[in-house]
Formats: structure tokens, C-alpha cells, sequence
């Protein structure tokens, strides 16, 4: 048995490793796909990138253990890609590899498995990693109609009151209000409730052409404004319009575990959980 850090040489052989093992919610990763095409790419964008670094355990010419750390160095975090391990005793051992690896480089490390990756669990209680808060990944399939129904996108006057809410709804989250703004075009759109008060409640959903997939990343409602419908309506119209107008074959989304109304939204409108997934964080600094 021998560890060593992965090297182009190993990307097949490591992608196919990674993708019969993160294909069983057992072993399941959030941050890699469970395709071996997807994964291997992945592994060569990392291979390419002299930030990041990915370790290997052999036993002779067999692959037998895999971690990666999917590295920021200017902020000084990284992204855990495993551990995939054939024995829980090589966890230690590629851990080990990838602190001495990176280091004075890096003081925070997250992880992201499946509820049921019992190993990621063990790995991160042993090793001082806090959980931070659990998500529920969930799936809709095409179900189109050719009812018309009219889709109220963000106008260009209301931009600062969006941003205003959105920011408070979700503080120091992936996108601010300024960068949702940003990101607007025919494939990334801003869903809205209007009235004579304002803006009552938004949506943000995002199109990939080439996966024929849409993704809900944010929705919110004015606090003021709750249990009157302006949520279901939302989330209608973006399902109609992401179906019916961009083509979308399946919409995916994710939503805190804890939050049961909003999951209750979700399966109404034919929302099926597809995964559920927990999020550790370890703080070495601590």
C-alpha cells in the first residue's frame, strides 16, 4: 500500500474509481457529478490548476483510495473531494497527506456528503469538522402544458428594491442582489410578484441550454407579505416558463432539510427528493 498525489497519468483510472463509488448514496460526494465523463473532466480541471492538489492510495497496480481538495489558496479554503475509500483506515493516511500538502496554505476545509455516506460522517467527526446545516436536493421532470400564463420578469426600476430584499433575505450567501442583477439574461431570470406596494416576492432560476436543465437558486417573499399565495404563484410561473418557453426537460433545486414549509411548496408542485446531502466545515484556526 502507497499514497501519492494524482497525476494525469491517473485521471482515467481515478474517474472510474470515483464514479462507481459516488453513484451509491453510501459513498455519495456533493461536489463531484456521478458520471465518469463529468468526473473526469473535473479531475483535469484540477490537474490543470496549480491551487489544487488530489491524493491517491494504491494496493499494487489497484486504485484503492482517493481525496481531493478543490483549493482556494487567496482565501485560504478548500473543497473535499472524498475521501472515497475500500477501507476506513485509508482515510488517515490521505488526510494526513493533504494537511502536510497544504500545509501554512489553507485554514478551512469543507465537505459536503450524503446523508447516508456514513464514512464522510465518521471522517468528519474524527477529524474536528463541525456540522453546519443539512439540504435536501429535489428534482421535477417535464410537465409542460399549453396553457398560456403570463411571466412577470424583474423590470429595470424595481433593481434596487430587489436588491434590498433579496440581501436581506439571504445576507452573505453565493450571490448578492448586485450579482444576480449582473448575471440577468435570456437564460438566468428574475421571476416577480408586483403590486401597487412594491415588490412582494421574487425567484431566481438559471437555464443550462446544453443539460436542457433549469435550476431554482433563489427564492423569496416579503415577510409582510406571506401566506397569501405570492410563493406558489412564483414557482408556477418559473416551472411554466422554464418547460414551456426554454425547453427545459427537468428542473432541479435545493432547500435547508430543516425548512419544512418550503419542501412542502416543492413536493405540491411535483417536486421529488433526489438526495439529501450534509454540510461539514472544519476551521483549523479554531
Amino acid at each position: 500500500m502507497k499514497s501519492e498525489i494524482l497525476d494525469h497519468a491517473n485521471l482515467m483510472q481515478a474517474s472510474e474509481f470515483i464514479a462507481e463509488m459516488n453513484a451509491l448514496p453510501e459513498c455519495h460526494i456533493g461536489y463531484l457529478g456521478t458520471s465518469q465523463n463529468d468526473i473526469y473532466q473535473s479531475l483535469e480541471e484540477m490537474n490543470r490548476d496549480a491551487e489544487s492538489a488530489a491524493f491517491i492510495v494504491r494496493e499494487g497496480d489497484a486504485l484503492a483510495g482517493f481525496l481531493g481538495a478543490d483549493a482556494d489558496l487567496n482565501k485560504g479554503t478548500a473543497e473535499l473531494w472524498g475521501p472515497f475509500v475500500q477501507e476506513n483506515e485509508f482515510m488517515r493516511l490521505l488526510w494526513e497527506k493533504a494537511l502536510h500538502y497544504f500545509e501554512g496554505k489553507l485554514h478551512t476545509y469543507f465537505l459536503f456528503a450524503d446523508a447516508s455516506n456514513r464514512t464522510a460522517a465518521e471522517f468528519a467527526s474524527e477529524n474536528g469538522f463541525m456540522l453546519q446545516s443539512a439540504h435536501t436536493y429535489m428534482e421535477l421532470k417535464d410537465n409542460s402544458s399549453n396553457s398560456l400564463r403570463k411571466v412577470s420578469l424583474l423590470p429595470i426600476h424595481f433593481h434596487s428594491e430587489f436588491i434590498h430584499l433579496h440581501d436581506a433575505l439571504f445576507p452573505q450567501t453565493y450571490f448578492s442582489g448586485k450579482e444576480i442583477i449582473e448575471r440577468m439574461n435570456d437564460d438566468h431570470k428574475v421571476y416577480t410578484c408586483l403590486d401597487a406596494d412594491g415588490l412582494n416576492g421574487y425567484l431566481y432560476a438559471e437555464y443550462n441550454r446544453e443539460e436542457k436543465e433549469g435550476s431554482i437558486e433563489f427564492f423569496g417573499v416579503d415577510p409582510n407579505k406571506r401566506k397569501k399565495g405570492i410563493g406558489r404563484n412564483l414557482l408556477e410561473m418559473a416551472i411554466h416558463d422554464l418547460f414551456a418557453n426554454s425547453g427545459a426537460k427537468s428542473i432541479k433545486l435545493c432547500a435547508g432539510t430543516a425548512n419544512g414549509k418550503a419542501l412542502s411548496i416543492y413536493k405540491k408542485a411535483g417536486f421529488k427528493v433526489e438526495r439529501s446531502l450534509n454540510f461539514y466545515k472544519l476551521d483549523i484556526r479554531e
